[in-house]
Protein backbone atom coordinates (compact mmCIF):
# COMPACT_ATOMS: atom_id res chain seq x y z
CA UNK A 1 0.00 0.00 0.00
CA UNK A 2 1.44 3.52 -1.41
CA UNK A 3 2.07 5.73 2.17
CA UNK A 4 0.36 9.34 2.19
CA UNK A 5 2.56 12.25 1.83
CA UNK A 6 1.43 12.84 5.32
CA UNK A 7 2.77 9.77 6.87
CA UNK A 8 5.75 10.06 4.99
CA UNK A 9 6.17 12.93 6.31
CA UNK A 10 5.48 13.04 9.73
CA UNK A 11 7.48 9.15 9.76
CA UNK A 12 10.74 11.46 8.82
CA UNK A 13 10.34 14.24 11.35
CA UNK A 14 13.06 13.91 13.92
CA UNK A 15 12.66 12.44 17.32
CA UNK A 16 14.66 15.52 18.66
CA UNK A 17 13.03 17.94 16.30
CA UNK A 18 11.90 21.50 18.04
CA UNK A 19 8.65 23.74 17.53
CA UNK A 20 10.23 25.12 14.58
CA UNK A 21 11.30 22.06 12.94
CA UNK A 22 7.53 20.35 13.17
CA UNK A 23 6.26 23.58 11.90
CA UNK A 24 7.99 23.88 8.72
CA UNK A 25 8.75 20.13 8.30
CA UNK A 26 5.39 18.69 9.27
CA UNK A 27 2.50 21.48 9.87
CA UNK A 28 2.92 23.39 6.83
CA UNK A 29 4.20 20.68 4.44
CA UNK A 30 1.52 17.96 5.20
CA UNK A 31 -1.02 18.45 7.94
CA UNK A 32 -2.33 21.87 6.90
CA UNK A 33 -2.89 20.81 3.29
CA UNK A 34 -4.46 17.07 4.15
CA UNK A 35 -6.96 19.72 6.37
CA UNK A 36 -7.59 21.78 2.57
CA UNK A 37 -5.86 24.69 3.96
CA UNK A 38 -3.86 26.83 1.34
CA UNK A 39 -0.48 28.39 1.56
CA UNK A 40 -2.03 31.83 2.23
CA UNK A 41 -4.60 30.67 4.96
CA UNK A 42 -1.94 30.60 7.44
CA UNK A 43 -0.17 33.14 9.66
CA UNK A 44 2.82 32.05 11.99
CA UNK A 45 3.57 33.72 15.64
CA UNK A 46 0.23 35.66 15.59
CA UNK A 47 -0.57 38.07 18.07
CA UNK A 48 -3.34 36.85 20.22
CA UNK A 49 -4.26 40.55 21.80
CA UNK A 50 -3.63 39.53 25.07
CA UNK A 51 -0.70 40.83 26.28
CA UNK A 52 3.06 40.00 24.11
CA UNK A 53 1.49 36.49 23.24
CA UNK A 54 1.42 34.61 20.27
CA UNK A 55 0.46 31.36 19.51
CA UNK A 56 2.25 29.38 16.52
CA UNK A 57 -0.05 29.41 13.98
CA UNK A 58 -3.19 30.64 13.01
CA UNK A 59 -5.54 29.30 10.43
CA UNK A 60 -8.87 30.50 8.35
CA UNK A 61 -10.30 29.79 4.83
CA UNK A 62 -9.93 32.37 2.67
CA UNK A 63 -12.91 34.26 1.22
CA UNK A 64 -13.55 35.59 -2.21
CA UNK A 65 -12.46 39.43 -0.10
CA UNK A 66 -10.19 38.72 2.35
CA UNK A 67 -6.93 37.16 1.99
CA UNK A 68 -6.06 35.48 5.73
CA UNK A 69 -2.31 35.93 5.12
CA UNK A 70 -3.00 39.72 4.75
CA UNK A 71 -5.88 40.72 6.63
CA UNK A 72 -4.66 38.82 9.51
CA UNK A 73 -8.18 38.85 10.98
CA UNK A 74 -10.72 36.38 12.69
CA UNK A 75 -8.92 33.20 12.76
CA UNK A 76 -10.61 30.11 13.03
CA UNK A 77 -8.09 27.67 13.95
CA UNK A 78 -4.85 28.20 16.13
CA UNK A 79 -1.77 25.48 16.68
CA UNK A 80 0.55 25.35 19.61
CA UNK A 81 3.55 23.63 19.04
CA UNK A 82 5.62 21.89 21.76
CA UNK A 83 8.48 20.13 20.83
CA UNK A 84 8.98 16.33 20.44
CA UNK A 85 11.16 15.36 23.40
CA UNK A 86 9.25 17.30 25.62
CA UNK A 87 6.43 15.06 27.97
CA UNK A 88 2.83 16.58 26.93
CA UNK A 89 1.02 12.84 27.38
CA UNK A 90 -2.12 13.77 29.39
CA UNK A 91 -1.40 14.49 33.37
CA UNK A 92 2.21 15.07 33.27
CA UNK A 93 3.26 18.75 34.31
CA UNK A 94 4.38 20.30 30.79
CA UNK A 95 0.40 18.97 29.46
CA UNK A 96 -0.75 20.68 31.98
CA UNK A 97 1.15 24.21 31.45
CA UNK A 98 0.29 23.73 28.27
CA UNK A 99 -3.18 23.76 28.35
CA UNK A 100 -3.23 26.97 30.75
CA UNK A 101 -0.96 28.40 27.98
CA UNK A 102 -3.69 27.52 25.37
CA UNK A 103 -6.85 28.56 27.34
CA UNK A 104 -4.88 31.65 28.15
CA UNK A 105 -5.07 32.42 23.88
CA UNK A 106 -8.53 31.76 24.10
CA UNK A 107 -9.35 33.56 26.94
CA UNK A 108 -12.18 36.64 25.91
CA UNK A 109 -8.95 39.30 26.57
CA UNK A 110 -7.22 37.81 23.80
CA UNK A 111 -8.69 40.09 21.22
CA UNK A 112 -7.41 38.78 18.34
CA UNK A 113 -8.60 35.27 18.84
CA UNK A 114 -12.35 36.10 19.96
CA UNK A 115 -13.43 34.46 16.41
CA UNK A 116 -11.22 31.17 17.08
CA UNK A 117 -13.58 27.80 17.53
CA UNK A 118 -10.72 25.36 17.36
CA UNK A 119 -7.33 25.05 18.75
CA UNK A 120 -4.69 21.80 18.45
CA UNK A 121 -1.91 21.69 20.84
CA UNK A 122 0.89 19.06 19.34
CA UNK A 123 4.14 17.67 19.57
CA UNK A 124 4.41 15.73 16.72
CA UNK A 125 3.69 12.44 18.81
CA UNK A 126 0.66 13.62 20.52
CA UNK A 127 -2.00 15.58 18.63
CA UNK A 128 -5.46 16.87 21.39
CA UNK A 129 -8.07 19.55 19.47
CA UNK A 130 -9.66 21.63 22.21
CA UNK A 131 -13.22 23.39 21.15
CA UNK A 132 -13.94 26.70 21.78
CA UNK A 133 -17.86 27.62 22.87
CA UNK A 134 -18.29 31.48 23.97
CA UNK A 135 -15.66 31.30 27.24
CA UNK A 136 -15.97 27.55 27.63
CA UNK A 137 -12.82 25.83 25.97
CA UNK A 138 -12.55 21.67 26.62
CA UNK A 139 -10.98 19.03 25.10
CA UNK A 140 -13.27 17.70 22.05
CA UNK A 141 -10.98 14.94 21.74
CA UNK A 142 -8.36 12.64 23.33
CA UNK A 143 -5.00 13.49 23.71
CA UNK A 144 -4.21 11.42 21.11
CA UNK A 145 -0.74 9.51 20.62
CA UNK A 146 -0.28 8.86 16.90
CA UNK A 147 1.58 6.15 15.40
CA UNK A 148 2.63 4.89 12.19
CA UNK A 149 -0.45 2.76 12.13
CA UNK A 150 -3.11 5.49 13.09
CA UNK A 151 -1.77 8.70 11.96
CA UNK A 152 -4.20 9.20 8.29
CA UNK A 153 -7.05 8.06 10.62
CA UNK A 154 -6.48 10.44 13.79
CA UNK A 155 -5.86 13.37 11.39
CA UNK A 156 -9.10 12.75 8.93
CA UNK A 157 -10.68 12.69 12.14
CA UNK A 158 -9.86 15.66 13.19
CA UNK A 159 -10.90 17.36 10.02
CA UNK A 160 -13.93 15.75 9.82
CA UNK A 161 -14.54 17.59 13.58
CA UNK A 162 -13.41 20.76 12.43
CA UNK A 163 -15.40 20.69 8.86
CA UNK A 164 -18.07 20.29 10.86
CA UNK A 165 -18.33 22.11 13.86
CA UNK A 166 -21.53 21.82 16.00
CA UNK A 167 -23.69 24.58 17.09
CA UNK A 168 -24.55 23.56 20.73
CA UNK A 169 -23.08 23.31 24.06
CA UNK A 170 -24.43 20.31 25.78
CA UNK A 171 -24.00 21.02 29.76
CA UNK A 172 -25.13 18.47 32.36
CA UNK A 173 -25.76 19.95 36.00
CA UNK A 174 -24.60 17.32 38.61
CA UNK A 175 -23.61 17.11 41.88
CA UNK A 176 -23.83 13.77 44.25
CA UNK A 177 -24.89 15.20 46.82
CA UNK A 178 -29.28 16.59 46.49
CA UNK A 179 -30.48 19.80 47.35
CA UNK A 180 -27.65 21.60 45.81
CA UNK A 181 -30.10 23.37 43.12
CA UNK A 182 -29.33 21.73 40.31
CA UNK A 183 -33.20 21.76 39.06
CA UNK A 184 -33.55 25.26 39.86
CA UNK A 185 -30.14 26.47 38.50
CA UNK A 186 -30.97 24.25 35.32
CA UNK A 187 -34.67 26.13 34.67
CA UNK A 188 -33.66 29.71 35.41
CA UNK A 189 -30.38 29.07 33.38
CA UNK A 190 -32.62 28.00 30.26
CA UNK A 191 -34.84 30.82 30.87
CA UNK A 192 -32.14 33.44 31.23
CA UNK A 193 -30.19 31.96 27.72
CA UNK A 194 -33.35 31.58 25.89
CA UNK A 195 -34.96 35.54 26.66
CA UNK A 196 -34.61 37.89 24.46
CA UNK A 197 -32.34 40.65 24.40
CA UNK A 198 -31.99 42.90 26.38
CA UNK A 199 -33.53 40.58 29.02
CA UNK A 200 -31.22 37.79 28.19
CA UNK A 201 -28.98 36.12 25.50
CA UNK A 202 -31.46 35.12 22.94
CA UNK A 203 -30.03 31.55 22.53
CA UNK A 204 -31.82 28.41 21.60
CA UNK A 205 -32.04 26.11 24.32
CA UNK A 206 -33.24 22.14 25.03
CA UNK A 207 -33.68 20.90 28.78
CA UNK A 208 -33.40 17.85 29.24
CA UNK A 209 -34.91 16.09 32.36
CA UNK A 210 -33.17 12.64 33.08
CA UNK A 211 -34.44 12.33 36.58
CA UNK A 212 -37.42 9.94 36.08
CA UNK A 213 -37.49 9.31 40.15
CA UNK A 214 -37.60 12.60 40.87
CA UNK A 215 -39.44 14.93 37.58
CA UNK A 216 -39.18 18.05 39.51
CA UNK A 217 -38.46 19.86 36.52
CA UNK A 218 -41.17 18.49 35.19
CA UNK A 219 -43.46 18.82 37.27
CA UNK A 220 -42.13 22.79 37.83
CA UNK A 221 -43.27 23.66 34.55
CA UNK A 222 -46.55 23.73 32.75
CA UNK A 223 -46.49 22.33 29.32
CA UNK A 224 -47.94 19.85 26.78
CA UNK A 225 -46.34 15.94 27.10
CA UNK A 226 -44.86 14.56 23.81
CA UNK A 227 -46.34 11.87 22.10
CA UNK A 228 -43.33 9.93 22.28
CA UNK A 229 -41.92 8.91 25.51
CA UNK A 230 -38.36 9.16 25.99
CA UNK A 231 -38.01 5.78 27.45
CA UNK A 232 -39.22 4.42 24.21
CA UNK A 233 -37.12 6.49 22.05
CA UNK A 234 -33.92 5.87 24.25
CA UNK A 235 -34.58 2.10 23.91
CA UNK A 236 -34.73 2.29 19.77
CA UNK A 237 -33.67 5.45 18.67
CA UNK A 238 -32.61 4.78 15.07
CA UNK A 239 -36.34 4.02 14.23
CA UNK A 240 -38.10 7.08 16.30
CA UNK A 241 -37.48 11.09 15.33
CA UNK A 242 -36.23 12.55 18.28
CA UNK A 243 -38.94 15.84 17.40
CA UNK A 244 -41.45 13.53 19.19
CA UNK A 245 -39.79 13.48 22.00
CA UNK A 246 -39.81 16.86 22.52
CA UNK A 247 -41.88 19.35 24.48
CA UNK A 248 -42.27 23.42 23.86
CA UNK A 249 -42.31 25.96 27.13
CA UNK A 250 -43.55 29.48 25.43
CA UNK A 251 -44.83 32.19 26.90
CA UNK A 252 -46.23 35.39 25.24
CA UNK A 253 -45.13 38.72 26.21
CA UNK A 254 -47.28 42.00 26.38
CA UNK A 255 -46.55 42.26 22.47
CA UNK A 256 -47.70 38.93 21.57
CA UNK A 257 -44.24 37.62 21.14
CA UNK A 258 -43.51 34.34 22.01
CA UNK A 259 -40.32 33.17 24.41
CA UNK A 260 -39.27 29.88 26.16
CA UNK A 261 -37.75 26.78 25.66
CA UNK A 262 -38.01 23.20 24.78
CA UNK A 263 -38.41 20.47 27.28
CA UNK A 264 -37.96 16.67 26.53
CA UNK A 265 -39.81 15.52 30.17
CA UNK A 266 -38.94 13.11 32.92
CA UNK A 267 -39.81 9.56 31.96
CA UNK A 268 -40.93 7.32 34.92
CA UNK A 269 -41.48 4.31 32.66
CA UNK A 270 -37.92 4.07 32.67
CA UNK A 271 -38.14 3.30 36.20
CA UNK A 272 -40.29 0.19 34.93
CA UNK A 273 -37.65 -1.56 32.20
CA UNK A 274 -34.53 -1.50 34.33
CA UNK A 275 -33.44 -5.03 32.91
CA UNK A 276 -33.11 -3.58 29.44
CA UNK A 277 -31.55 -0.40 30.58
CA UNK A 278 -28.81 -2.58 31.99
CA UNK A 279 -27.62 -4.09 28.95
CA UNK A 280 -27.58 -0.18 27.38
CA UNK A 281 -23.91 1.15 27.05
CA UNK A 282 -23.27 4.48 28.27
CA UNK A 283 -23.51 6.85 25.38
CA UNK A 284 -26.64 6.27 24.46
CA UNK A 285 -28.09 9.44 25.33
CA UNK A 286 -25.37 11.73 23.56
CA UNK A 287 -26.41 9.33 20.48
CA UNK A 288 -29.98 10.37 21.36
CA UNK A 289 -29.25 14.03 21.25
CA UNK A 290 -26.49 14.03 18.31
CA UNK A 291 -28.88 15.16 15.56
CA UNK A 292 -29.61 18.47 17.92
CA UNK A 293 -26.09 19.69 18.16
CA UNK A 294 -26.87 21.85 14.77
CA UNK A 295 -29.79 23.32 15.64
CA UNK A 296 -29.44 24.36 19.84
CA UNK A 297 -27.05 26.76 21.37
CA UNK A 298 -27.50 24.72 24.60
CA UNK A 299 -28.80 21.62 25.38
CA UNK A 300 -29.07 21.77 29.69
CA UNK A 301 -29.37 18.06 31.08
CA UNK A 302 -30.71 17.51 34.67
CA UNK A 303 -29.08 14.86 36.60
CA UNK A 304 -30.07 13.19 39.48
CA UNK A 305 -28.14 12.75 42.45
CA UNK A 306 -25.68 9.80 43.31
CA UNK A 307 -23.91 7.72 40.68
CA UNK A 308 -26.22 5.51 38.98
CA UNK A 309 -27.02 4.60 35.46
CA UNK A 310 -29.48 8.04 34.77
CA UNK A 311 -26.21 9.94 36.48
CA UNK A 312 -24.24 8.49 34.33
CA UNK A 313 -25.74 8.84 30.96
CA UNK A 314 -26.20 12.08 32.27
CA UNK A 315 -22.66 13.55 32.47
CA UNK A 316 -21.57 11.27 28.92
CA UNK A 317 -23.85 13.26 27.13
CA UNK A 318 -22.60 16.38 27.96
CA UNK A 319 -19.36 18.73 26.90
CA UNK A 320 -18.98 20.08 30.28
CA UNK A 321 -20.10 19.69 33.50
CA UNK A 322 -21.52 22.62 35.89
CA UNK A 323 -21.34 21.77 39.61
CA UNK A 324 -23.97 23.76 41.80
CA UNK A 325 -22.24 23.70 45.43
CA UNK A 326 -23.06 24.88 49.11
CA UNK A 327 -20.06 26.26 50.50
CA UNK A 328 -21.00 24.29 53.96
CA UNK A 329 -20.83 21.32 52.26
CA UNK A 330 -17.56 19.22 52.54
CA UNK A 331 -18.57 16.51 51.47
CA UNK A 332 -19.80 17.66 48.30
CA UNK A 333 -16.29 19.54 47.51
CA UNK A 334 -15.04 15.98 47.87
CA UNK A 335 -17.34 14.63 45.29
CA UNK A 336 -16.52 17.23 43.16
CA UNK A 337 -12.41 16.43 43.54
CA UNK A 338 -13.52 12.72 42.87
CA UNK A 339 -15.66 13.45 39.71
CA UNK A 340 -12.77 15.85 38.05
CA UNK A 341 -10.43 12.92 38.52
CA UNK A 342 -11.93 9.90 38.30
CA UNK A 343 -16.05 9.98 37.71
CA UNK A 344 -15.34 11.68 34.44
CA UNK A 345 -12.43 9.62 32.83
CA UNK A 346 -14.48 6.60 34.19
CA UNK A 347 -17.25 8.07 31.65
CA UNK A 348 -15.50 9.41 29.25
CA UNK A 349 -13.83 6.54 28.74
CA UNK A 350 -17.39 4.21 28.93
CA UNK A 351 -19.09 6.69 25.88
CA UNK A 352 -15.75 6.00 23.64
CA UNK A 353 -17.34 2.66 22.72
CA UNK A 354 -19.82 5.03 20.78
CA UNK A 355 -17.93 8.09 20.43
CA UNK A 356 -14.16 7.08 20.21
CA UNK A 357 -11.36 9.89 20.52
CA UNK A 358 -14.25 11.64 22.11
CA UNK A 359 -12.41 13.91 25.17
CA UNK A 360 -13.69 13.03 28.58
CA UNK A 361 -16.78 15.10 30.26
CA UNK A 362 -15.28 18.40 30.92
CA UNK A 363 -15.88 20.01 34.66
CA UNK A 364 -16.41 23.37 34.76
CA UNK A 365 -15.53 25.66 38.09
CA UNK A 366 -17.87 24.69 41.16
CA UNK A 367 -19.79 27.65 42.30
CA UNK A 368 -21.71 28.44 45.58
CA UNK A 369 -25.35 28.45 45.19
CA UNK A 370 -28.01 30.20 47.02
CA UNK A 371 -27.26 31.03 50.25
CA UNK A 372 -25.71 33.96 52.37
CA UNK A 373 -21.94 33.01 52.92
CA UNK A 374 -20.15 35.01 55.81
CA UNK A 375 -16.47 35.76 55.70
CA UNK A 376 -15.75 33.68 58.24
CA UNK A 377 -17.63 30.32 56.02
CA UNK A 378 -16.28 31.54 53.24
CA UNK A 379 -12.53 31.30 54.60
CA UNK A 380 -13.93 27.67 56.25
CA UNK A 381 -14.58 26.50 52.97
CA UNK A 382 -11.40 27.27 51.31
CA UNK A 383 -9.45 25.56 53.68
CA UNK A 384 -11.29 22.52 53.40
CA UNK A 385 -10.99 23.14 49.66
CA UNK A 386 -7.09 23.69 49.81
CA UNK A 387 -6.86 20.36 52.24
CA UNK A 388 -8.41 18.63 49.28
CA UNK A 389 -6.59 20.20 46.34
CA UNK A 390 -3.70 19.22 48.57
CA UNK A 391 -4.04 15.80 48.87
CA UNK A 392 -4.95 15.46 44.88
CA UNK A 393 -1.77 16.88 44.06
CA UNK A 394 0.49 15.15 46.73
CA UNK A 395 -1.57 11.37 46.17
CA UNK A 396 -2.14 11.58 42.36
CA UNK A 397 -0.46 14.40 40.90
CA UNK A 398 -3.16 16.40 39.02
CA UNK A 399 -3.39 19.65 40.29
CA UNK A 400 -7.42 20.37 40.14
CA UNK A 401 -6.91 23.88 41.54
CA UNK A 402 -8.85 25.92 38.39
CA UNK A 403 -12.00 23.55 39.30
CA UNK A 404 -12.19 25.22 42.32
CA UNK A 405 -10.24 28.93 42.29
CA UNK A 406 -10.30 29.27 38.69
CA UNK A 407 -8.67 32.61 38.80
CA UNK A 408 -6.27 31.67 41.13
CA UNK A 409 -2.09 31.48 39.58
CA UNK A 410 0.91 31.24 41.68
CA UNK A 411 1.24 36.01 41.21
CA UNK A 412 -1.85 36.24 42.38
CA UNK A 413 -3.58 33.84 44.93
CA UNK A 414 -7.06 34.62 44.06
CA UNK A 415 -9.62 32.17 45.92
CA UNK A 416 -12.56 33.74 44.59
CA UNK A 417 -15.52 31.35 43.94
CA UNK A 418 -18.30 32.59 42.24
CA UNK A 419 -21.67 32.92 44.05
CA UNK A 420 -25.46 32.79 42.86
CA UNK A 421 -26.55 34.59 46.00
CA UNK A 422 -30.23 33.40 47.59
CA UNK A 423 -33.16 35.29 46.73
CA UNK A 424 -36.68 34.64 48.20
CA UNK A 425 -38.15 34.79 44.49
CA UNK A 426 -36.16 32.38 43.13
CA UNK A 427 -37.49 29.54 45.60
CA UNK A 428 -40.89 30.94 45.63
CA UNK A 429 -41.22 31.12 41.16
CA UNK A 430 -42.16 27.32 41.62
CA UNK A 431 -45.27 28.18 42.59
CA UNK A 432 -46.23 30.13 39.57
CA UNK A 433 -44.67 27.20 36.93
CA UNK A 434 -42.40 29.86 35.53
CA UNK A 435 -38.34 30.32 35.49
CA UNK A 436 -38.09 33.05 38.33
CA UNK A 437 -35.58 34.91 35.13
CA UNK A 438 -39.22 34.88 33.59
CA UNK A 439 -40.64 37.19 36.47
CA UNK A 440 -38.27 39.20 38.35
CA UNK A 441 -35.58 41.53 37.48
CA UNK A 442 -33.24 40.46 40.31
CA UNK A 443 -32.99 36.92 39.39
CA UNK A 444 -32.39 37.82 35.75
CA UNK A 445 -29.48 39.71 37.06
CA UNK A 446 -28.62 36.70 39.07
CA UNK A 447 -28.70 34.19 36.50
CA UNK A 448 -27.04 36.36 33.50
CA UNK A 449 -23.98 37.04 36.14
CA UNK A 450 -23.95 33.62 36.43
CA UNK A 451 -24.04 32.83 32.17
CA UNK A 452 -21.41 35.46 31.56
CA UNK A 453 -18.79 34.16 34.47
CA UNK A 454 -18.96 30.37 32.79
CA UNK A 455 -20.72 30.44 29.11
CA UNK A 456 -20.79 33.66 27.52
Amino acid sequence: MTESNLKKTWLALSAEAIEVDILTQFILPALLPSWNFEGNEFCIEYPTGKGGDKVDIAVRKNTSTDNFAQSKSNPFLIIELKKRMLDISTGSKDYQKAVVQLKRYLDTSATNCKTVRWAILTNGNYIQLFRRHGRVVYPYTENILLTPDNIDEKIALIKKYIDQPEKCLSVALYNNKGGVGKTTTTINLAGILSLPAPYGFNKKVLVVDFDPNQKDLSDLLDFKAPPLKLSEFFLDYKNYKIEDVISSYRLKASNNHEYGFDIIPADEEFLRIGNRINSITIGTLRNCLSSLRKVYDYILIDSPPGSGFFNQEAIAASDVVLMPSKHNGIASFKNAALAIRSIFPTIGEKRRSHNSELGNPFPLPIFFNGEQISSAGKQQAQKAIFQIIKQVKTEEKIDITPFFFPKYTNAQKNLEIFELPSYAHIASASFSHRPAVFNNKKAREYYSDLVREYFI
